[in-house]
């Protein structure tokens, strides 16, 4: 595993942020023709959006 010394989790946590809102985006104006594909963006969506949650609380316990 690497280790990045001095890692800034916030900035890290409103980037995961900014691609879950862009997944949710993508999922909300793609035209639902496959069900696997609306369900994968949303998954996506809420994949990054666990782990923004998770670098937040990263950032706040570092502190």
């Amino acid at each position: 595993m690497i280790l990045l010394k001095g890692i800034n989790y916030l900035t890290i946590a409103i980037l995961n942020f900014l691609a879950a809102i862009a997944f949710v985006v993508t999922d909300v104006i793609s035209d639902h023709s496959n069900w696997k594909i609306t369900y994968g963006f949303g998954f996506v969506a809420l994949l990054f959006a666990i782990t923004g949650v998770a670098n937040t609380v990263n950032h706040f316990k570092k502190k």
